[in-house]
């Protein structure tokens, strides 16, 4: 009994943690990826025009406000699926930034091109899903107040 109250009280919490640290890494993570992908202009339009930096901040502080709360738990489902969005967009973001830079190090880079076409693909579907997840996250948060 003991350890079932336990684990209601500590995993919501590692939820909440978990997700702000995500944001957290993602958003330094996105910020790198503008900063090498000079040469890709496609990929750094589609970065800075989804406006990502800005979106993962409000969801990082708007989660972060929902660990000082007794949330509930259709809350805390939807943070845990916005969660597994943020990996998976980190996830890729990684990749990204991985090929590139084992790009520059290849002879002769400037006449290769790096092949992120997967990625840059799977990239808008990732954001229109977080922020798909994040409005609804929103509406249920405030359809409980």
């Amino acid at each position: 009994m003991l350890s079932i109250v336990a684990s209601q009280i500590v995993y919501p919490e590692l939820i909440l943690r978990s997700s702000v640290s995500i944001a957290s890494s993602l958003v330094t993570s996105v910020k790198y990826l503008i900063s090498i992908s000079k040469d890709d202009i496609d990929l750094q339009g589609m970065l800075i025009t989804n406006d990502i930096i800005e979106d993962i901040n409000v969801i990082k502080t708007f989660i972060h406000e929902k660990q000082d709360q007794n949330t509930s738990d259709t809350v805390k489902l939807c943070i845990d699926n916005l969660s597994k969005t943020l990996e998976d967009l980190e996830k890729h973001i990684n990749n990204i930034t991985n090929k590139i830079e084992n790009h520059k190090t290849l002879w002769f880079n400037y006449f290769r091109s790096y092949n992120i076409t997967h990625e840059k693909a799977v990239i808008p579907l990732l954001i229109r899903q977080m922020k798909h997840r994040f409005d609804l996250l929103v509406q249920i948060t405030s359809s409980l107040n």
